[in-house]
């Protein structure tokens, strides 16, 4: 019979990560208490492995029994439910979604958005001198800014996003989730309308075009992909460029990656370790499902174990952006912006050196953050 464990989820002080790793050692397949109902987590790495691979695992939220709740509301809110999602949808419908999403991405644009986030960097960079904290300072602003002008939105919506997002991820209760996740759509979802004339080119601009055109994207569609593209576009980037940074600065000035090969071999290696995402998004059960000798009852929630996978022994690729067609979209923008950071971090204050050894961290299955990184900056040359 599989086990019911004791593993807190919900966002709260610590690293479930922790949590996670323990729980995979002992549990191949486990059961945790969720909203008056159980969700399943899957563990063991070969049996996270078939589970992404199985078709009886879908991301389609109208799977859902009727009891769950997903605490962020990113299934099933009121801003949600207008219109099926890149993230909970599946087939036919998720292959148009990727390639109207996908677009904004692609390679055509590649030297646009490495330019972007390079003249953010030193921006930002630009404002750092003696103490500060890097989460605040850098990790947090850097992806706002960039999904931002992904979407298309004025810098002044950048403040707006990060209290919106901070709301839905880390509120207190459900009013201040709830509250959020108004503010986020709201927001975004006024440049459809009443600020349109305010658009940069971007994403939403580019749906808008093809809706006039053809209509083959409705308005509730792009009201719905846009906003929700916002928290996993900068929160996960935010996630790994701390853990990087703080990773890095752990080490001697002279053992800090110097060459561009260094530097995205240091990426992956804080992608694999540190996935921002623990546990992979929700996934509901169309029948019963075998994982070797491991069944899965229909109608249940299912949660996949990337940590325990991504820590597995020996390493294989790591699955920090999903798999398949559920592969994140954003990968290579997502990157991007961790290698330019990190180079351009470490080319303005290659002495930099944290102030506190303790590192903190808030998780649950939605999110894996540290919660400040405090530093002492010396610029290069020495001046501090």
């Amino acid at each position: 019979m599989t086990n019911l464990v004791d593993v807190r989820l919900d966002v709260s002080p610590g690293d479930v990560q922790e949590r996670l790793l323990d729980v995979a050692r002992r549990h191949p397949l486990a059961r945790v208490a969720w909203a008056g109902g159980e969700v399943w987590l899957v563990n063991e790495p070969e049996l996270v492995r078939l589970a992404f691979r199985d078709r009886r695992l879908t991301k389609e939220a109208d799977a859902a029994p009727d009891w769950f709740d997903d605490a962020t509301g990113m299934i099933g809110s009121a801003q949600t439910s207008r219109a099926a999602a890149l993230i909970t949808s599946e087939g036919a419908e998720h292959t148009r979604q990727r390639k109207l999403h996908a677009a904004v991405f692609s390679a055509r644009h590649r030297e646009r958005w490495e330019q972007l986030i390079t003249e953010v960097v030193h921006d930002l960079l630009r404002t750092l001198d003696g103490e500060v904290d890097l989460v605040p300072r850098l990790a947090y602003p850097l992806p706002v800014a960039v999904i931002s002008a992904v979407l298309g939105l004025p810098p002044e919506m950048r403040e707006p996003l990060v209290e919106a997002c901070r709301l839905v991820t880390h509120g207190a209760d459900d009013a201040e989730c709830e509250r959020g996740r108004v503010q986020l759509y709201g927001g975004v979802g006024a440049f459809l309308g009443p600020r349109r004339h305010e658009l940069r080119p971007g994403m939403i601009a580019d749906l808008l075009a093809l809706h006039e055109a053809d209509g083959s994207v409705s308005t509730v569609e792009i009201a719905t992909w846009t906003p929700g593209l916002v928290i996993p576009g900068h929160e996960s980037t935010t996630s790994v460029l701390a853990a990087l940074l703080a990773e890095v600065l752990d080490e001697p000035p002279d053992r800090r990656p110097a060459t561009a090969e260094q530097v995205e071999a240091r990426v992956e290696d804080a992608l694999r370790a540190n996935p921002p995402f623990p546990l992979a998004t929700w996934r509901f059960t169309t029948s019963p499902v075998l994982l070797q000798e491991h069944e899965i009852p229909a109608g249940k929630p299912v949660l996949l174990n990337i940590s325990a996978l991504n820590h597995a022994s020996p390493p294989t690729a790591h699955y920090t952006f999903g798999y398949g067609a559920h592969y994140c979209v954003g990968a290579a923008l997502a990157r991007a912006e961790l290698r330019i950071a990190l180079t351009e971090f470490l080319r303005k204050f290659p002495d930099a050196a944290r102030t506190t050894g303790e590192t903190r961290w808030v998780s649950g299955y939605a999110i894996r953050q540290l919660t400040s990184l405090p530093v002492r900056l010396t610029r290069a040359g020495g001046t501090a």
